[in-house]
């Protein structure tokens, strides 16, 4: 690259609070690139074209003149600054041959500046809408980063400020009556080298999100069982109460494979519930018509089959609502002198992508078919529809993988008539999902022990239970129950914010 003009500058560091002193020194305006014989002037200038009078600078696509406020510059250091009519395309050394395209209204959106960005809060002080749609940088200047991880910032001075509009304004081409100014002229925004690689590359945004983490892994119960492998289903409750590193790992477990057990949860039938405690630690309880927590107990006048000592098949809970809640947790209180019991749980995520690879058109089916689901019963009428797969929209349909999967949908006791329209391959394609989930290979099956919490993905894991004798209240000592469970709902956020903040505080890449 050539150096096409150099001049003496005075530093362009702009006096901000917390920027570190800079040097006295020279600052060179230097041309990453070359152009054939046009001179190279900041945006916003131009050369005279008659004593006093000048011409107002027009953007076309050239080669940008950065200004550099330091004379530490080295032209390998830099990113190369390529302007658009619309946009800025950056080539950072480290990879020349994958330049980024930022939008300019996208960069003045995104600024970090605490004028933008509240300090304390971090909470945008503008509205997208305010940005003008053919807003342009006016100068570019590469400067000292406040960002403490990078060395250099790009600050951007911008040609006009941003615009509020009030709820009567309508107009896009100008500023409406009710339009008020935000800000002054000349606005100058800065944009650390990581701010810009993070932002500008969606892989990068979502490793800060920590999204690899979240990420669910389709399971057999093999994969559940197997010695050293990825899946590390049992916990125990004392240390991961007690240790951020162990906790960490069971709600990854959680995220991941939407099952997990804690050993050695306090029995106690007085005082605060240690249930409570547990989902206080993964989440936090979510309240819905069966109060903050409930019991499942077998009982002779039972308003739902899982208050019975019947067989319960596969099933999802409170699927009657417009949002289920994501997780479940079952705290076994008692469990004596009971013969079955034992509990089943299934990943419908591996049948749902079993389904997609042996029959496309079937999973079609089951991603596109409404199916209701009601709960009318003890005072209650609630009624909702959802596809029993339900598939994020930014999955490609041309892809030779299964579409990722947010959520299932299945759950026969609650399942309200089809409507009458219901395509007849729906129901073939409802058969061909329930055999896949019958299949033994993808069963897990387990008798809870006192002490024990099962804590599942309500909205992928099926769970059922097998029928049982002697855990009625007429069958155990001084009318109490031999089996006796706790359950109460927690929600993802949550769980998503505590792994975060927890990979975060560990240092876990």
């Amino acid at each position: 690259m050539s150096t096409l003009a150099v001049r003496n500058l005075a530093p362009r560091i702009r006096a901000v609070s917390q920027l570190p002193a800079t040097r006295n020194v020279p600052t060179s305006t230097r041309l990453l690139g070359s152009l054939s014989g046009k001179a190279q002037l900041p945006i916003g200038s131009a050369p005279s074209t008659s004593a006093g009078t000048s011409k107002p600078a027009t953007l076309d696509t050239r080669i940008f003149p950065v200004h550099y406020s330091s004379s530490s510059y080295s032209p390998t250091s830099h990113p190369s600054a390529e302007l658009q009519p619309t946009d800025l395309s950056l080539t950072f050394p480290s990879s020349p041959s994958q330049p980024i395209t930022l939008p300019y209204i996208w960069l003045r959106d995104s600024c970090p500046c605490p004028s933008c960005v509240h300090p304390g809060t971090r909470q945008k002080l503008h509205r997208t809408s305010d940005v003008p749609l053919d807003i342009k940088p006016k100068r570019l200047t590469w400067v000292h980063s406040l960002d403490k991880d990078a060395k250099w910032a790009l600050e951007v001075e911008w040609d006009r400020p941003l615009w509020q509009h009030d709820t009567a304004s309508t107009g896009v081409e100008g500023h409406a009556a009710g339009a008020a100014q935000i800000g002054g002229e000349g606005h100058k925004s800065q944009y650390s080298e990581r701010w810009l690689k993070t932002w500008s590359d969606e892989s990068k945004v979502k490793e800060r999100n920590h999204d690899s983490a979240l990420g669910m892994t389709p399971w057999l119960a093999k994969d559940l069982e197997a010695e050293g492998g990825k899946s590390n289903l049992f916990f125990s409750y004392d240390e991961v109460q007690r240790d951020d590193k162990a906790l960490l790992g069971a709600l990854k477990q959680l995220t991941n494979y939407g099952l997990t057990v804690l050993r050695g949860v306090p029995t106690t039938t007085t005082g605060e519930w240690d249930l409570e405690k547990v989902a206080n630690l993964f989440s936090h309880v979510r309240e819905t018509f069966y109060g903050p927590l409930w019991d499942v107990k077998s009982l002779a006048s039972a308003r739902n089959v899982a208050y019975t000592d019947l067989d319960l098949d596969l099933h999802m809970d409170l699927l009657y609502f417009e949002n289920p809640p994501r997780y479940q947790l079952l705290h076994c209180l008692r469990n004596r002198n009971v013969t079955g019991g034992q509990s089943i749980f299934v990943d419908a995520l591996q049948a749902a992508q079993t389904l997609w690879k042996e029959d496309r058109e079937a999973f079609d089916l089951l991603a596109t078919t409404d199916v209701p689901f009601h709960y009318v019963n003890d005072g209650h009428h609630l009624a909702k529809r959802h596809k029993t797969f339900v598939v994020d929209p930014s999955s490609d349909p041309s892809s030779s993988s299964p579409p990722k999967i947010t959520a299932i949908n299945y759950s026969p006791p609650f399942q309200a008539p089809l409507p009458s329209s219901t395509p007849p391959a729906f129901y073939q394609a409802l058969q061909k999902f329930a055999a896949t989930l019958r299949r033994p290979e993808g069963r897990w099956e387990y008798l809870l022990k006192e002490g024990d919490v099962a804590v599942f993905d309500n909205r992928r894991v099926l769970h059922a239970r097998r029928a049982f004798s002697g855990g009625s209240a007429a069958a155990g000592k001084g009318g109490e129950c031999n089996r006796w469970l706790k359950g109460c709902y927690v929600e993802a956020d949550a769980v998503a914010d505590r792994i975060r903040v927890l990979r975060t505080k560990l240092r876990v890449e």
